[in-house]
């Protein structure tokens, strides 16, 4: 027979000779210990059930003591996938999230201004100019892709697949981190004082998105798989258009101002619309048809 203690709670053990090398239950504390290859000869010991789990702490590298603290720290946890969500839940707030209706309604607003703005016209074909013809193909490729398919995908019931979702997460990344950078580059050069403030978190907000998709800190798990309602898109529509008149045509602000502003309606403040008035977001219909 083996005789050794328990390594949390220091609880007499008594084990079998062919249980060395194995690991069990610590009957008082109900760790995981491993049964060691010498033991103590010592009395009042408690028999140990032998059954496959996880290590002991002291046969753990450093990075697994470090989980398992992180683990009994928080109970509740039962998987590396359980700490990922206490992440995000934290420190989600950094990471932008999509849903069908806020890449429809950025889609809607890139297509109203490039037809009503030949500033924004020109500074695309002078980008495009900048490249050779084989990027020059591939980002309007791609751009198209992702604007098309966040105008479809509104329309249909149809699930997106994660080639899609990747595709459309560039788009949304891609136009937001741009408008943003022209934006912020030119309000700079217009704006006085404190105000320049603005400029400086709209340049600052569109690094830290490229540098995020860059060291893939999100991926097509921020595209929401949520279907929007008739009533939703409608909803904003309306509101996009009312923003935009007022911004292209009673400010006459610069076209990247006034997408950066459409933008800011279209991932805050809808939301914030649709939890406050449910109703008329349609989402009342939707839990009622779920149900």
């Amino acid at each position: 027979m083996i005789h050794f203690k328990c390594v949390y709670c220091g609880q007499r053990i008594l084990a079998n000779d062919d249980g060395r090398g194995k690991k069990g239950q610590c009957p008082t504390c109900k760790h995981i210990i491993y049964v060691p290859k010498t033991f103590e000869p010592e009395s009042n010991l408690a028999p140990l059930a032998l059954a496959p789990d996880t290590p002991p702490k002291e046969h753990l590298s450093e990075t697994g003591k470090i989980l398992s603290a992180i683990t009994e720290e928080f109970p509740s946890t039962d998987s590396l996938d359980d700490l990922t969500d206490l992440y995000e839940e934290k420190y989600g707030f950094l990471i932008p999230n999509y849903d069908e209706l806020s890449l429809f309604l950025m889609s809607a607003v890139f297509l109203i201004l490039y037809f009503t703005s030949s500033k924004l016209q020109d500074d695309i074909i002078a980008f495009l100019m900048r490249l050779d013809i084989l990027r020059r193909y591939l980002y309007v490729g791609l751009f198209m892709l992702g604007m098309s398919l966040c105008l479809y995908h509104v329309f249909t019931p149809r699930q997106k697949t994660d080639i899609e979702k990747g595709i459309m997460l560039l788009f949304a990344i891609s136009i937001n981190a741009a408008t943003g950078l022209i934006a912020g580059f030119y309000m700079l050069k217009e704006c006085p004082g404190w105000l320049l403030v603005f400029p400086a978190w709209n340049i600052i907000n569109s690094i830290l998105l490229i540098v995020m998709q860059y060291v893939k800190l999100f991926d097509e798990g921020q595209i929401s798989d949520r279907d929007a309602t008739i009533t939703q898109v409608i909803i904003g529509l309306a509101a996009i258009l009312i923003i935009f008149y007022i911004c292209n045509n009673t400010f006459k602000l610069h076209w990247a101002i006034t997408y950066s502003i459409c933008i800011i309606y279209t991932t805050s403040f809808d939301r914030g619309l649709q939890s406050v008035f449910p109703v008329l977001a349609g989402q009342d219909d939707e839990q009622a048809s779920e149900g």
